[in-house]
């Protein structure tokens, strides 16, 4: 448990104030430099687009799309889903 491979992080930034957002950022990435691989659900699209190499996107369960950030951004399915249109 004190030095995992693999990390699972659900929900980071719920609740949480947004310069301790940045510090959660900060701490992923550096981890991360160092190998670690960092699975997290969470619904602040910002951060998890600014740390995600690969992105993976629900829609009442089931997955809708999945792809890089700018992939999953741009994505028809996750527009309409998330934002309407």
């Amino acid at each position: 448990m004190a030095d995992p491979e693999t990390v699972l992080l659900d929900e980071p930034a719920g609740g949480v104030n947004p310069a301790l957002i940045e510090r959660i950022g900060e701490l992923v990435r550096a981890l991360n430099a160092e190998g670690r691989t960092f699975l997290i659900v969470e619904h602040n699209m910002d951060l998890v687009m600014s740390l995600s190499d690969h992105v993976v996107v629900f829609d009442r369960g089931r997955p809708i799309a999945a792809g890089t950030p700018d992939e999953v951004r741009n994505d028809p399915r996750v527009l309409e889903a998330y934002l309407g249109i």
